[in-house]
């Protein structure tokens, strides 16, 4: 059932960029993050209401510190579940920064749940906006001129801001259970649709976005638990795995390492990565890439943080409930 629902998701993805093969546009990855196991909701609305509480995260990156122009993203997930309609819902509000491109972006998710006895099946969706802005007063060319005009001789750069929103869909599949999840989605499903009616193209554009993601928890001793982890990921063009190991002591402190390379062979980083759980509700945890590709010798790595918020949600008592007037309890 998962692996149709992938090849369905892979289709309309691929339907949809053949459908925008005429269109002209500045083609976009969703951000990248380290540590995407500690919120699974970013990339599948499935993840909607997964556990037995309300969650709030928000994850800050800074890729390629010292690299004019490098990726700074911020995404916040806030998602709980809704137990008397088996359902789960949250919101994402996502900012991304790429040179002189800004992506903000804001959906709504839901999921629905189906239980079984030691598991659950979610199937989950998202929608909303995307506003995306290029700087084109910022941008030059090697045959541009700059001497009191903007002229970048080249007719497919504006000169000016351009600014777009655009309709945005997601969906996914996400199975987990006590220590198994398994996740298959795709975002930006809306692809096709035309940011302005004025106009025939669209100068700014995202790429539909697949991913499969798998993470199992291993009890190693009452107080020691690892957890391997896999995010597959791809645009259509090229494709990207994330490979890492969370070690968590005393369900307190969090150590670990993840690599991330592209599927035709190439490295792209080794990542450390460090957390802690305090005040009982209160999770942080850093992450630090060194950097394997090219961009090593003009950049000193990438820094990221992750702020997780837990408050947890009591599920309703099964069986009906009485009341004693004779009593303060029941």
């Amino acid at each position: 059932m998962r692996i149709s629902l992938f090849s369905l998701l892979s289709i309309c993805c691929f339907g949809l960029a053949a459908q925008n093969s005429q269109l002209y546009s500045y083609g976009q990855r969703d951000p990248q993050f380290t540590q995407f196991m500690f919120n699974p909701t970013y990339f599948n609305p499935a993840a909607a209401g997964e556990e037995d509480a309300w969650i709030s995260t928000l994850d800050v990156r800074n890729q390629w510190v010292n690299l004019p122009g490098a990726p700074v993203s911020q995404i916040i997930t806030s998602h709980l579940p809704i137990y008397k309609i088996s359902s789960g819902a949250g919101l994402v509000v996502s900012n991304d920064l790429a040179g002189q491109q800004r992506n903000t972006g804001v959906s709504a998710m839901y999921a629905y749940h189906k239980r079984f006895r030691t598991s659950t099946l979610s199937i989950g969706v998202s929608g909303g906006i995307i506003q995306q802005q290029l700087r084109g007063d910022k941008l030059t060319t090697p045959t541009g001129n700059y001497e009191g005009i903007i002229d970048h001789n080249d007719p497919d750069l504006p000169v000016t801001l351009r600014t777009e929103v655009l309709p945005d869909a997601s969906l996914g599949l996400y199975f987990f259970g006590k220590s198994l999840k398994i996740g298959v989605s795709a975002s930006h499903l809306l692809l096709p649709l035309q940011a302005s009616k004025e106009t025939a193209v669209t100068d700014v554009q995202y790429n539909p976005n697949g991913y499969v993601y798998v993470g199992y928890d291993i009890n190693m001793t009452s107080r020691l638990m690892l957890t391997p982890s896999v995010l597959y990921k791809t645009d259509l063009q090229s494709s990207i795995v994330d490979v890492n190991t969370i070690f968590t002591f005393n369900d307190n402190i969090l150590a670990g390492a993840s690599f991330r390379g592209y599927t035709n062979g190439r490295y792209d980083a080794v990542s450390l990565i460090g957390g802690l759980n305090f005040s009982g509700n209160w999770r942080v945890s850093y992450s630090y890439d060194i950097t394997l590709s090219e961009l090593n010798s003009v950049s000193s790595g990438s820094h990221e943080v992750v702020l997780r918020y837990r408050l947890p949600v009591a599920r309703p008592r099964a069986g009906k409930m009485i009341n004693n007037p004779r009593y303060l309890y029941h």
